[in-house]
């Protein structure tokens, strides 16, 4: 049961409770794969509300129902989610550890919930209207075209407004923004261009299976970026997309059948690619300035590679070109290892390339 769980992990770890980055990791590795449970309860934490815990003298609804409120106006997060986050919170910290007198229960689970946590005030501000639409350019649904919530820290994304799909994020909605997660709900099918460029806090996104194309720029330059698996029916990835963030891994899906130039360049902590054999041309510059890149994988079907596509990946030693390959663009293999050696058969394209442009190769 998650609420023992996490009662467990705060009595064993008592001292690590305030200490933000050693609490977040205790996290992380207690819930694997919870990710939606581990949100909650570090928006809560952030909030402040194990401090507030600590010095309150009584826990009851008043001071309970200030961090649903917070977290539903801030946050972006559901009435329910919230209540069961600041109960957890109350109980499992605050009267099980801490000893404080509580009047809240844990939150209820199921689809009659029943709010352990009363609201006060009438009026609360919801979710939805944190947010601002435009028309989409994706069928007849909305596109978000900003938020005007106080904190942009972790922002979910709602799939429908005033009885109505939202589907896109609006090209440049939230450019050089300070958002650092960003949590989209099923049914987006698009990530506009430029829609989330220079956002240099933003460490992880979480798309939904419904998400079919990212935009030019979409990504470009958020530095922070490490955490942002590919959602399994992706189709296409434009233009310098995902350049220039943090990620490590990439597993490019088998739906996929679209990349743009310079999609993952300038990435220098990607270590490790493998092509899919859906995937039939590496586009220009697709990984150049990827310095930490060390393995690529092609896939048999692979006809054509692009100009400068591994230009500046100064730590690629070898790469095996298959036979299907019939064409190279200029520099290709251009600033990689100085021990760099192109893997091909005799007769080949690949060994005709590596001739004229004086690489060093093996036959195989």
């Amino acid at each position: 049961m998650f609420e023992t769980d996490f009662e467990k992990l705060l009595f064993t770890y008592s001292d690590a409770v305030l200490e933000r980055a050693r609490f977040a990791g205790l996290v992380k590795d207690y819930f694997p794969g919870q990710q939606m449970q581990i949100n909650l309860i570090l928006s809560a934490y952030d909030l402040g509300i194990a401090e507030d815990l600590q010095k309150t003298a009584q826990i009851n609804n008043t001071f309970a129902y200030r961090y649903v409120k917070r977290l539903m106006d801030e946050y972006g997060i559901s009435r329910v989610n919230a209540d069961w986050v600041v109960s957890l919170w109350c109980v499992c910290y605050g009267q099980h550890m801490l000893k404080k007198p509580c009047d809240i229960k844990l939150a209820s689970k199921g689809g009659n919930h029943v709010p352990a946590i009363q609201e006060e005030k009438p009026g609360v501000v919801t979710y939805g209207e944190l947010f601002r639409y435009a028309r989409s350019s994706v069928g007849n649904g909305l596109a978000v075209s900003g938020f005007t919530g106080e904190s942009k820290k972790t922002i979910i994304f709602q799939n429908r407004s005033g009885g109505k799909p939202v589907v896109e994020v609006q090209s440049g909605a939230f450019s050089e923004c300070e958002i650092e997660e960003a949590i989209f709900t099923d049914g987006f099918v698009q990530i506009g261009s430029r829609a989330f460029s220079g956002c240099s806090r933003l460490s992880q996104v979480i798309f939904p299976v419904s998400m079919k194309e990212l935009g030019d720029y979409a990504f470009a330059g958020c530095s922070s970026l490490s955490m942002a698996a590919l959602p399994p029916a992706l189709e296409k990835i434009g233009a310098y997309s995902l350049s220039h963030t943090n990620l490590k891994n990439i597993d490019i899906p088998a739906s996929l059948y679209w990349i743009g130039e310079g999609a993952f360049s300038g990435c220098k902590n990607l270590t490790k690619v493998v092509i899919p054999d859906n995937i039939s041309e590496l586009p220009d510059k697709m990984f150049s300035n990827c310095t930490a890149l060390t393995k690529v994988t092609l896939n048999e079907k692979m006809d054509r590679i692009g100009a400068r596509v591994f230009d500046g990946c100064e730590n690629l030693e070898e790469i095996y070109i298959p036979d299907s390959v019939q064409q190279i663009g200029d520099g290709a293999f251009d600033n990689v290892h100085d021990k760099f050696i192109l893997m091909c058969s005799f007769g080949s394209y690949a060994e005709s390339y590596a001739r004229k442009n004086r690489l060093k190769y093996e036959l195989i």
